[in-house]
């Protein structure tokens, strides 16, 4: 193949890696505001039902002795 030839082919792949490049990045910024609506989805059910960080009740003060 002759460099004409060659640089016809290059520029064809520039092209195609281009055209691919634009894909995945239509598709990672789909993921990203999909992970971000889960993310909300996570928050709000945090806010209808907190999870207690301690689970151990508070302990009652000892009667006094008398």
């Amino acid at each position: 193949m002759d460099a004409a030839g060659l640089r016809q082919e290059f520029e064809k792949q520039i092209k195609d890696a281009d055209s691919k490049i634009e894909a995945a990045e239509k598709q990672l910024k789909g993921l990203q505001e999909y992970r971000l609506k889960l993310q909300g989805g996570m928050e709000t059910l945090e806010l209808l039902d907190p999870k207690e960080e301690t689970s151990t009740p508070p302990e009652t003060p000892a009667p006094p002795a008398e």
